[in-house]
């Protein structure tokens, strides 16, 4: 039993070091097909329609493409986050969820699902599709956390999961639509004070006939985040790829009105006016190194750091 038990130890440990931090803005796939592999799986399921996350062109945050969680009652799908039991990882996505529709997603424990079977940290939207724009996280050690949501239009979603100190000593943050939801602290075990086997994964599965929501412009990285996690999570401004190598993409819920671009020594490098929600720079002949690049939105400002690699 107790070699059992290394060997999964030192499989984790194995995947936590090889599977990368990753990005994804759905534009890479097939409109009207299933999406698996790479970072895409899901519960035992098979895979394909019924199963699989489906690529769609009737939503998009960014581009022409998101992912949909259909009102099948069957799709399963599964972002794996690499089962991490050691460092600091921060995912953050946007979803979209129309009128009178509900949606659901759960954290997963460990990918694919071990014998612990470990779902804290449950997401409703719209439970029973009775409670728009009010949404729950419940089976976590604090009481269930209710929060507000946006129907008919994206909104971000943040969490960080702290395993610094040992999957044992976890702790975790929410963030929704600009607002931490689940304060920053707060251990990553479920009601039952659970400890959960590792960070596994999302599991974004379809609740009901009532169902429909959109997944796009996922970000996944670790302790080296470019962005703080109060960026990540209150930042109105997405900038993909980062770190960067040439074309940088900016782009915002609201109309931006201009962009600048500092250096770490707080000298200004670039410059330019906008309005528009979305543009690209080209940084390839700039030097290597962290920036920090401002946008101004009406009377706000968003700030976001960048790596130029």
């Amino acid at each position: 039993m107790k070699l059992h038990y290394l060997l999964f130890t030192l499989l984790l440990v194995f995947v936590s070091v090889t599977n990368a931090q990753f990005t994804d803005d759905m534009e890479s796939y097939t409109d009207g097909q299933p999406i698996s592999g790479d970072h895409w799986t899901d519960l035992g399921c098979g895979g394909g329609v019924g199963c699989a996350i489906m690529s769609t062109s009737e939503q998009a945050r960014s581009g022409s493409l998101s992912g949909l969680i259909p009102n099948d009652g069957t799709t399963d799908a599964a972002l794996d986050l690499g089962n991490k039991i050691f460092g600091t990882w921060v995912v953050r996505f946007y979803t979209y969820i129309p009128s009178n529709r509900e949606a659901y997603w759960n954290m997963l424990g460990c990918l694919p699902i071990c014998a612990e079977d470990w779902t804290a940290g449950r997401f409703f939207f719209n439970q029973n599709n009775v409670n728009p724009g009010i949404g729950e996280i419940n089976n976590i050690i604090i009481d269930p956390v209710s929060f507000t949501f946006p129907h008919d239009e994206w909104f971000s979603i943040g969490i960080e999961v702290d395993i610094s100190a040992g999957i044992q000593n976890a702790t975790w943050a929410v963030g929704i639509d600009g607002q931490i939801v689940i304060p920053h602290g707060t251990p990553f075990r479920d009601a039952g004070d659970q400890i959960a086997t590792s960070l596994g994964g999302i599991n974004f599965f379809s609740l009901s006939s009532n169902n429909q929501y959109y997944l796009d412009d996922f970000e996944y990285c670790n302790n080296s985040c470019p962005l703080g996690v109060e960026e990540y999570f209150n930042s109105k401004v997405s900038i993909t790829p980062n770190p960067v190598d040439d074309i940088l993409t900016i782009s915002s819920d609201e109309v931006i009105t201009s962009i600048e671009i500092f250096n770490l020594a707080g000298k200004k490098i670039h410059s330019m006016p906008l309005n528009d929600v979305q543009t690209e720079v080209d940084l390839s002949g700039i030097a290597n190194g962290l920036y920090i690049i401002k946008a101004r939105m009406g009377d706000t400002e968003g700030i976001v750091k960048i790596v130029k690699q």
